[in-house]
């Protein structure tokens, strides 16, 4: 069985971005563009909302065109998706390093 891969970035705990050839030819962007970009962590009240102020603090007002939220079967985690309107790749980085630093986001897509 074969499963198409679309990763333009992804950060682990560790720091370090992973990448291969394989990975940036199928993620190359033409900025801007409007994506979607997740954060996972452990289930809160304010998750939702410290998700939004990571994005909202890199972007222009109004840049965030959509919110959509989803709570593991479990309960103990939630997942948080906004569909951003970004004007340059570096945008993006910083948005996914700042999720990264955050205690409370477990991981990002």
């Amino acid at each position: 069985m074969s499963f198409a891969t679309f990763a333009p970035l992804r950060f682990e705990k560790t720091g370090e971005m992973m990448t291969d050839k394989k990975d940036e030819e199928l993620g190359k962007l033409s900025f801007p563009c409007t994506i979607g970009i997740k954060a996972m962590g452990r289930q809160a009240d304010d998750f939702e909302h410290k998700v939004k102020d990571i994005v909202a603090s890199h972007t222009e007002a109004g840049a965030i065109v959509d919110v959509r939220c989803k709570e593991s079967n479990s309960g103990n985690f939630h997942s948080v998706t906004c569909e951003v309107k970004l004007e340059s790749r570096e945008q993006m980085e910083a948005i996914y390093q700042s999720m990264h630093d955050h205690p409370d986001i477990l991981m990002t897509l």
